[in-house]
């Protein structure tokens, strides 16, 4: 007798384990749903950022030393409205043309990064934006004597304070990620064109601020960001 009582528990236990199995399931799949019926607050805070890469880069030997720096906002952690502006300087001679460039100015951009990931609770961001830069600088340039193609006359490249500017375009795509509590790091690559220049007659530059030589092209940025206010709340969609 005890042995059948015993073998109808047994048996009943294995009857329910795949119910409570189901249940599990069903929590979780409902954990999920209510995930998904839920999104960022509106404003998700604020954040400076860094660029460390152009720092980097000079210490190991690139002739331009840029710092720049940024203000984002955060809005329902998939739109981030970003402000740059930096100050870059270059001083470098041709080996070849023994060509002497030199200049040194600020520059800013204005654009916006959007997130591409689905799930926007998360610290990890993949995105696609854009920024629009500009700059007004003056340069120096000199070399070795030179002549002119036109009338013959040889003389030395010598030209200061050349004033110019530029407007551009840059497309932007990158990835970041949470590394410490309120701490970011991010990477993009971005293509710069320009839209507008004032063309100098004396003489073309060979670099401007903000935006690296004067050819169109690809550029990367590695970037720090650090959350002045912290304000990531969920709430159920209506």
């Amino acid at each position: 007798m005890n042995k059948k009582i015993s073998a109808f528990i047994l048996s009943s236990l294995l009857s329910i384990c795949p119910i409570f199995a189901q249940t599990g399931t069903a929590k979780q799949a409902i954990k999920n749903e209510t995930d998904l019926l839920k999104q960022p607050a509106f404003f998700q805070g604020l954040a400076i950022s860094v660029e460390v890469g152009a720092p980097l880069a000079h210490l190991v030997g690139a002739d331009a030393l840029t710092n720049e720096a940024g203000v984002r906002f955060n809005f329902k952690n998939k739109y981030f409205p970003i402000a740059e502006v930096g100050y870059s300087k270059y001083d470098t001679t041709n080996e070849d043309t023994q060509i002497h460039f030199k200049t040194k100015a600020p520059y800013f951009r204005l654009g916006m990064d959007i997130n591409m990931l689905k799930n926007k609770l998360q610290e990890n961001r993949l995105f696609a934006g854009f920024r629009v830069g500009y700059s007004t600088y003056k340069f120096d340039i000199d070399g070795p004597n030179m002549t002119d193609p036109v009338w013959g006359d040889t003389g030395p490249l010598f030209y200061e304070n050349i004033a110019s500017n530029r407007l551009w375009l840059e497309i932007v795509f990158g990835l970041e990620s949470e590394i410490l509590k309120h701490f970011h790091m991010g990477f993009s690559l971005r293509y710069k064109h320009k839209l507008h220049e004032k063309t100098p007659l004396e003489a073309n530059p060979y670099f401007i601020p903000g935006f690296g030589h004067t050819d169109n092209g690809f550029r990367a940025t590695y970037n720090l960001y650090f959350d002045l206010t912290r304000k990531i709340k969920n709430k159920n969609i209506d």
